[in-house]
């Protein structure tokens, strides 16, 4: 962690802009990684494993806090200051959608749950994937193409 911290500090500052933020974010992601030690492979140096889960934590964090800016710029009103609230509801809507894509996943042929998996459920770049699946580059872009494609389709189905 000493080696890192400082690394990891400054990836998530310049993502964030935020000193605070940075701060926190990147004990996140140190946090993540540990829990996520047992995925590590040594096929990819350790640092740009660990970069990796920071970067993503970071646009995670990036991503939801923009998304609450723009709930509140359109319910801002008069009385209208509050930030969203995480309702039970809202929680176990989220959770059941999530259920939903995995099965969804799950229904998919391969190669195309492999190349999901691979890029959705463990971060890999299209290079990572081609090295580990010995297909070109080109290939995984495409199956991941035609797999979204099937996801969305077996989606509206499903409605």
């Amino acid at each position: 962690m000493k080696e890192y911290q400082s690394k990891v500090y400054h990836v998530c500052l310049k993502i964030t802009r935020e000193e605070e933020s940075a701060k926190e974010l990147a004990h996140v992601s140190f946090t993540k990684a540990f829990y996520a030690l047992s995925s590590y492979r040594e096929e990819a140096a350790f640092g740009t494993w660990l970069y990796r889960i920071a970067v993503r934590t970071c646009l995670d964090w990036r991503k939801a806090n923009q998304r609450e800016w723009r709930h509140r710029e359109v319910a801002a009103g008069p009385a209208s200051n509050q930030a969203t609230v995480e309702t039970p509801e809202k929680l176990l809507l989220d959770q059941e959608m999530k259920s939903e894509l995995m099965q969804l996943v799950k229904e998919l042929k391969e190669p195309y749950k492999s190349v999901v998996y691979l890029y959705f459920f463990r971060g890999l770049s299209y290079r990572e994937i081609a090295e580990q699946t010995g297909a070109a580059e080109k290939t995984i872009e495409s199956q991941l193409y035609r797999a979204k494609k099937i996801l969305r389709k077996n989606k509206e189905r499903l409605r």
